[in-house]
């Protein structure tokens, strides 16, 4: 049966026109078989992802993708968005851009998000049609395990699902009200909620109060069953206190970095602090 579509998804590819006068036409004819012909399912935050899109359409657009215009990301975000571009047929498996891409960058960001819900229409027709019919989330899983056979493992597979609800939702198409929710924002794959502190948070002590050895870090720090919390003494008085309680085998790279980022600014804080009070103690 044909369908149409922006560019390869998969093979078989005829082109109709694309921009005229303003105006939006994007058409292509194919013959469509998922997995036989080589749609492999991204698993990476669909945030990321989308970011990349939106930097490449900033930009005038390079004949060829490679890691060099990735550099800020992690190594695992660069193969992830490498798999994905290939996937979606935005670049060959040597990098070169493809039509799909020059297309989809070609647009003003409205269109652009259009265009790619029509790409997940047709990548993902299986999934789509199982929403077309109201199914529910387990029914979705067993779309995925039958028209994805060469996803690998269950975490691979959930991870999958969520960056297809957010690709959908983010393009604006409708989905089962039986299809698991999706939080706004990152859309990292596969990250866990933050555990809340069963127990009751000490109250940070006040300015001053500690040992010897922390009042010269200018900071406190514990750590248990229930997370871990730093407490800073701030320089002009006053304490903030940050407790985290994450599993960072299990987080997104995306979501890593961040707290990586926190705990580095805490730590910067401290030692800046504890230098400039030995310097302020050397002088007297």
């Amino acid at each position: 049966m044909k369908k149409y579509l922006l560019e390869d998804c998969l093979t078989k590819i005829s082109y109709g026109s694309l921009i005229e006068r303003g105006g939006w036409s994007a058409i292509r004819e194919i013959q469509m078989d998922t997995e036989a012909s080589g749609f492999r399912p991204p698993y990476m935050s669909f945030q990321t992802f989308w970011n990349f899109i939106e930097e490449l359409a900033a930009k005038p657009l390079p004949p060829r993708i490679d890691r060099s215009l990735m550099s800020s990301k992690s190594g695992t975000d660069q193969a992830n968005l490498t798999m994905a571009l290939t996937s979606f047929g935005f670049t060959d498996s040597e990098g070169n851009v493809q039509t799909a891409l020059t297309n989809l960058t070609a647009t003003d960001a409205e269109q652009r998000r259009t265009l790619f819900g029509e790409m997940i229409r047709e990548c993902y027709s299986g999934p789509m049609r199982v929403s077309d019919q109201s199914g529910t989330s387990a029914a979705l899983t067993e779309v995925f395990n039958s028209d994805y056979p060469s996803i690998a493992s269950a975490d691979t597979r959930r991870k999958a699902i969520t960056f297809f609800l957010h690709a959908a939702r983010g393009s604006g198409l409708e989905l089962s009200v039986h299809f698991p929710s999706t939080r706004s924002g990152s859309g990292s794959p596969g990250s866990s909620k933050p555990k809340k502190n069963s127990g009751r948070r000490k109250p940070p002590p006040p300015p001053g109060a500690g040992t010897a050895d922390q009042q010269q870090s200018n900071g406190t720090g514990n750590s248990g069953a229930a997370g871990h919390s730093q407490t800073v003494i701030l320089n002009s008085g006053g304490t903030v206190t940050v407790t985290y309680d994450v599993d960072l085998f299990a987080v997104s790279d995306e979501d890593e970095s961040f707290v990586l980022d926190i705990i580095k600014k805490l730590r910067g804080y401290r030692s800046g602090a504890a230098a400039e009070s030995t310097t302020e103690s050397g002088g007297l």
